[in-house]
């Protein structure tokens, strides 16, 4: 058998540990056998928890961000869902702020409402005759909901007008701003009393046959009086936008801002007065103020 034979370098290394393992073997044979070693070796290793967490921590380090990072791809994907949600959290809170603006439009219809009417009923503008001889709005209620022709018609800022035809679930309303319409008004700031005529499709509505002295000024507001029975007393109809007198002319030539929002509102109220209760046909469209052709 042939013998191996270690290099001088490799008998060193050798000898130079057997001290280090002959002191090993005796520190086990110590520490189990020996209380004040077992006790002197937990105390070394209490010693020894920081020099191995500070020696540990780069290749944990390293661990954790090999755990963390993430490939481009997979980041590309968690973008384009996170854009996906972002989009639908925008487009709902698009309409969350659409309710909240149509609540206050509500709340702003039902407080312009006088205590005098028994019954209220909100309805919905769902068209628009795009006639530009004719005005009438539609809106979504009708006679199976208890409305009349003539039945006067408001919104959050005033008189809008009055059912000209209802139907069985909806409903033909001829604003004020119709050449037809009439509404007896007066001036709230001294009672004067005048009649407010339409003035067609996008035009301001006309106070005729006033004397050329009477008391009327550019900003008044012009409320209903509630003569003729069409529409109830106190409610906004315009506000005077220019006066113009003629010395050569017994009336004065005054014209008048509707106060209704009938542009940008689009739910309207309906009223049943005192004397105007669901199954009561009312007041004829055709007769009394506010009657066209």
């Amino acid at each position: 058998m042939e013998t191996v034979r270690l290099k001088p370098a490799s008998r060193k290394a050798i000898i130079g540990l057997l001290p280090y393992a002959l002191l090993s073997v005796l520190l086990m044979a110590a520490d189990r056998h020996s209380d004040s070693v077992r006790q002197a070796t937990h105390a070394v290793a209490v010693v020894g928890i920081p020099v191995h967490f500070l020696a540990t921590l780069p290749t944990r380090t390293l661990r954790w961000m090999e755990g963390s990072l993430e490939s481009p791809q997979e980041l590309k994907q968690q973008y384009a869902v996170l854009q996906e949600k972002h989009l639908i959290l925008q487009t709902r809170l698009q309409r969350y702020e659409l309710l909240e603006v149509e609540n206050a439009r509500l709340r702003r219809l039902l407080s312009a409402l006088p205590t005098a009417s028994e019954q209220v009923l909100l309805a919905r503008l769902i068209d628009v005759d795009l006639d530009p001889r004719a005005q009438d709005i539609l809106i979504d209620k009708g006679s199976a909901d208890g409305v009349f022709d003539g039945q006067p018609v408001v919104d959050g800022g005033g008189i809008v007008g009055q059912v000209t035809a209802a139907g069985l679930f909806r409903s033909a309303v001829r604003p004020v701003t119709d050449l037809a319409q009439a509404v007896p008004v007066q001036v709230l700031r001294n009672g004067l009393r005048a009649v407010v005529y339409g003035g067609g499709r996008g035009q301001l509505l006309r106070v005729l046959y006033l004397d050329r002295n009477a008391d009327i000024r550019v900003g008044d507001l012009l409320a209903s009086s509630g003569l003729g029975g069409r529409y109830p007393v106190g409610y906004p109809v315009a506000q005077v936008k220019t006066v113009e007198r003629n010395l050569s002319e017994s009336f004065m030539t005054v014209r008048a801002e509707p106060a209704s929002q009938l542009g940008s509102e689009r739910e309207v109220a309906l009223l049943w007065l005192t004397d105007d209760r669901p199954g009561n046909a009312g007041i004829p469209a055709g007769e009394g103020e506010g009657a066209g052709d």
